[in-house]
């Protein structure tokens, strides 16, 4: 038996029907749509259901994730050459692997061929990843929906496959010619080598044409599961469509080849260009002068449209907008003849003027204050205190010093 790690893998596996499930096993307490949406099928197709503690769980995973659902099922079926190549479909398109012993390059290889719609995967039984939990959780599922052959000699499996008519490619490091120059239309297997070694020389010599992809930077080799990328959909580019019953390319609409044709000569369409002398001539003319038709139309030139309102422009980024009370200063009019505010101003500076020199309303020593304020003049006939000592004197300060300090704008 074998274990089934993650939601998604364990999922797959249900709806493609190709194992046999003992049980299945969940967290305690987990709940969410993924996972009731997988014990319901389960359910469905009478699979025992256990609830286990997370504890025991992470000991039967050994380490890899498997998001609070374990499932125990059967080894993953593998068909025989003669059964796959009686399963292709018209044209073939098959992925054989010659030596790829890393299980997440397996997986993700499987993954990419079941997503190209390729017809199956042939594997050897030596030197090859078996298809184990971390294949399936690397192929996120695939593994259950694609077709994989054993195989106990490559070599024997390409010359079995060339007698049916199946033309081999093989993509190594050593090719002659560019991946994309071949014609892959036809019934077509490929060849992908392992890592490090890549195409062994028995397979190599075998292929009708041995092809490798550029490369331009500073690694020397590609990973093998992105050349089955490539491989694979430089295959479905040529085709137009993908092998496969799951989900046809849909066909690109042609343009339209017809010429764009213009309004007929007994069309009774009226072209607006013909109304551009008509308002030229009555530009600027009052509307009660233009003596026109009612079913007529009439363009009017000349006529411009001033905004009523418009937003205020966003302040730039460190520059403060002046105070509003400044604005209106500046643009109320003052007692000067041209009606700029001069005077205005002149008026406030001789004001200040006056209240530094202690001549305006607001000073000490002014006569018209003495005369309205007699009490601050009795104050000043009284002998001034001797300042204090550790203090140092100043000159006498009228009431008006601490007021002129506070002085406020006027609007």
């Amino acid at each position: 038996m074998q274990l089934i790690c993650g939601i998604n893998p364990v999922l797959e596996a249900l709806n493609g029907r190709t194992r046999h499930f003992d049980r299945l096993l969940v967290v305690k307490g987990l709940r969410n749509r993924r996972v009731s949406e997988t014990m319901a099928r389960a359910g469905q197709m009478g699979i025992p259901l256990r609830f286990e503690a997370r504890e025991t769980l992470d000991r039967m995973a050994g380490g890899l994730p498997h998001q609070g659902v374990i499932a125990v099922v059967s080894a993953k079926p593998v068909i025989a050459l003669d059964t796959l190549l009686g399963q292709t479909r018209d044209p073939a398109l098959l992925v054989v692997l010659d030596g790829v012993e890393d299980p997440r390059n397996l997986g993700a290889i499987l993954r990419t061929a079941e997503a190209a719609g390729a017809d199956g995967v042939v594997l050897p039984e030596r030197h090859s990843a078996g298809l184990s939990d971390t294949v399936a959780r690397a192929s996120a599922g695939a593994l259950e929906h694609v077709r994989v052959a054993r195989v106990g000699n490559v070599a024997q499996a390409i010359e079995e496959m060339k007698a049916r008519g199946i033309w081999v490619v093989g993509f190594d490091a050593e090719g002659t010619e560019r991946w994309e120059t071949v014609d892959y239309r036809g019934p077509l297997a490929l060849v992908l080598g392992g890592e490090g070694k890549g195409i062994r020389r028995l397979v190599r010599e075998r292929c009708d044409h041995l092809v490798s992809i550029p490369l331009f930077g500073h690694v020397a080799s590609l990973n093998v599961s992105v050349v089955a990328g490539v491989a694979l959909y430089e295959v479905i580019r040529q085709r137009g469509a993908v092998p496969s019953h799951v989900r046809p390319i849909p066909s690109r609409r042609p343009l339209a080849s017809e010429p764009i044709v213009g309004p007929a000569p007994d069309d009774a369409e009226d072209d607006p260009g013909l109304l551009e002398p008509r308002a030229a001539a009555h530009a600027g003319a009052p509307l009660e002068d233009l003596e026109t038709p009612d079913d007529e139309p009439v363009m009017l030139a000349g006529i411009v449209e001033e905004v009523a309102w418009a937003p205020p422009l966003p302040a730039k980024a460190g520059v403060h907008a002046a105070p509003a009370w400044r604005d209106r200063r500046e643009r109320k009019p003052g007692p000067g003849p041209d009606g700029s505010g001069e005077g205005r101003r002149q008026g406030r500076r001789r004001r200040r003027r006056r209240r530094r020199a202690g001549e305006g309303p607001r000073g000490a020593a002014g006569p018209s204050h003495a005369a309205a304020n007699p009490q601050p003049q009795a104050a000043a006939d009284r002998p001034a205190a001797a300042p204090a000592e550790g203090s140092s004197a100043g000159p006498p300060r009228g009431p008006g010093a601490g007021r002129r300090r506070r002085r406020r704008r006027r609007h």
